[in-house]
């Protein structure tokens, strides 16, 4: 009992350190990336409507595991919970960080917020019938809430005070910028390719353009087309600014890391769009997909904070 009492004491009294705060805001984006795989299985096996109420389960239960679809639905609402106590530890550790920061406690509030905003959109998707706009928009809060731990993880690394300032040319940060609002375009397609396609969350959902039982090939083979033409227009923006780079040593020194791993996600996620399309959609293979969409959301959010620094004020 005294070791359980002696923790928030010495938590109120000397704080986190940087050290403490990152390997907490670490574990929260872990917690934050397997919501989004796990509710993309409550989508993938057609557990959408596994339980038909929220927050009961159902009208007569709380909780029901009568049926595959139901336990799986159900597990996927208890992890949230594991996930709001994540965000919710970093939250205070973000009060409690020595030095604190006020960007740093403004992230964390972003996500202590979205976290629960998410159960709602989630209430939504079940009264909705799993309408495919609110199961867009549940995704993409998702990559909101990664994409503000990956920026709080990234500036929690630089110095404590001082001056922000570009940490690259003006004309590079524009290249950046212009290749992050690409990947939002392509994550936004690749959504509504699911929300179009047979893994809609369940067989009678609607789709973006028609129901299970009327969806129409040629239009999941248009919206795969346009989503494919977004992502090689995203492929080439990102050689465009690897091509900038070439002349410059600085920048390219500083964008190194998040640029070579962007361009390895993005090729492996267009690999692996291109082999789950030509095999029919296979649920393991769209999972994994789905994985890379989180990854390369997070990867975009470093890229972005890595034109930004830090200037240490001097002594």
């Amino acid at each position: 009992m005294n070791r359980l009492t002696a923790f928030p004491r010495r938590v109120r009294r000397d704080g986190f350190t940087p050290t403490e705060f990152l390997s907490i805001c670490i574990g929260a984006l872990f917690l934050l990336s397997i919501i989004v795989v796990s509710g993309g299985v409550v989508r993938l096996t057609g557990s959408g409507l596994g339980c038909t109420d929220w927050p009961n389960c159902n009208s007569a239960q709380l909780v029901s595991v009568s049926n595959a679809h139901s336990a799986i639905e159900q597990i996927n609402r208890f992890f949230t919970f594991v996930v709001c106590i994540g965000v919710a530890l970093a939250a205070i550790a973000a009060w409690y960080r020595r030095p604190r920061r006020r960007d740093l406690l403004g992230l964390s509030l972003v996500m202590l917020i979205g976290v629960p905003f998410q159960g709602v959109v989630g209430a939504i998707v079940v009264w909705t019938k799993v309408n495919p706009v609110a199961v867009q928009f549940h995704m993409v809060l998702s990559l909101v809430l990664i994409w503000a731990a990956v920026v709080m993880i990234v500036r929690s690394r630089q110095v404590d005070t001082g001056a922000r300032s570009l940490s690259v040319a003006a004309a590079v940060r524009r290249r950046v910028q212009l290749l992050a609002g690409w990947t939002v375009l392509a994550l936004l397609a690749g959504s509504v390719v699911t929300g179009t396609g047979p893994h809609a969350g369940d067989d009678e959902a609607k789709r973006f353009f028609g129901t299970a039982a009327d969806i129409d090939g040629h239009a999941l083979q248009w919206v795969t087309r346009v989503h494919s033409a977004i992502v090689w227009v995203t492929v080439l923006v990102a050689l465009s600014l690897l091509w900038m780079l070439r002349k410059v040593a600085h920048d390219r020194e500083v964008l190194d890391a998040p640029l070579t791993a962007w361009l390895i996600t993005a090729l492996v996620q267009g690999a692996i769009g291109y082999v789950q399309y030509a095999a029919g959609l296979p649920v393991a293979l769209v999972a994994v997909h789905l994985a890379g969409a989180a990854t390369l959301t997070g990867c975009t959010a470093w890229l972005w904070c890595s034109t930004t620094s830090v200037v240490a004020d001097e002594p």
